[in-house]
């Protein structure tokens, strides 16, 4: 692939990421100035049995699994496999990029927020799973250590570690230990999606439908699709969907495109080879 066609396609999966709650926590920077534990060698680096209490458990496969532990109130959320984006045309990243928060390697990543306030919280799946960043302690919620990275930013170890105000922290341990509502604000949407993708995002505050879901996924054979689901489209990209779809063989596209619910539901799947993977990212229903 031409270097300007990555550049382009990292410049397009970066402006579905950089709303992600993570640039609200740090501006750049993975280490605060806390000083209560200290950043060493990877190697030397102690394992999570050092923070006491108890360790945050989830499963974290999907944007599912993560929203199963979100507490109601967010309008976005993203998931992203990185073990599987790696040396892929999804990747648009630096390796080093993945061990800037806590020096070592964060392989899954989840984010939920709400585009409209403070909420939001991240869930980063690490290998090793080691202490290896600054932090200091800053007391206990229902048995799970609070480890604080800066100004109201806190750290729940375990997998997959959590990270966000402590407000919203302790919601998402409510969730977990069933005292909690989990988040119901996708569920339609969710209902029409399958597992397995790499990257997955699901939003409620993108002006092209109610709400509005889009993957990539890797087929394994040198293919890979893209895939839209729309809860009650906008006339104007319902519109777009037909016109592009009409003229997809110029671009050596396969379109798919399903109606449910008398046509509030619009699923759209878009297939091409890796070769042609620019084609498949740069299609816009807007």
């Amino acid at each position: 692939m031409e270097q300007k066609h990555v550049r382009i396609i990292g410049i397009f999966l970066a402006l579905i990421m950089v709303t992600s709650v993570m640039a609200l926590f740090f501006g750049g920077s993975g280490n605060s100035s806390s000083r209560d534990g200290d950043a060493t060698d990877l190697e030397d680096a102690p394992g999570f049995e050092i923070i006491s209490g108890t360790q945050f458990n989830a499963e974290m496969n999907s944007l599912s699994d993560g929203l199963a532990f979100t507490p109601e109130g967010v309008s976005n959320a993203i998931y992203v496999d990185y073990s599987r984006t790696y040396g892929t045309p999804l990747q648009d990243y630096n390796i080093t990029d993945l061990y800037a928060y806590y020096n070592t390697l964060m392989v899954k990543r989840f984010s939920a927020y709400d585009s409209s306030s403070n909420f939001g919280f991240e869930a980063h799946v690490l290998t090793p799973e080691v202490v290896n960043f600054n932090y200091a302690t800053a007391g206990m919620y229902n048995g799970y250590s609070l480890l604080q990275r800066g100004t109201n930013i806190y750290n729940i170890i375990g997998t997959p570690t959590l990270l966000g105000d402590r407000n919203t922290l302790e919601k998402v341990i409510d969730v977990r230990s069933g005292t909690g509502q989990s988040s119901t604000d996708f569920t339609e949407i969710m209902s029409y999606v399958e597992s397995g993708a790499e990257f997955q995002r699901v939003s409620s505050s993108d002006t092209i439908a109610e709400q509005y879901y889009v993957e990539f996924r890797n087929m394994g054979d040198g293919n890979y699709t893209r895939t839209e689901i729309f809860v009650a489209p906008a006339d104007t990209t319902v519109n777009a969907i037909y016109d592009l779809e009409a003229t997809s063989d110029e671009r050596d596209l396969l379109y798919n495109i399903t109606l449910e619910d008398e046509g509030r539901i619009v699923k759209v799947v878009i297939s091409t080879d890796a070769s042609n993977f620019f084609n498949l990212a740069m299609e816009q229903f807007r």
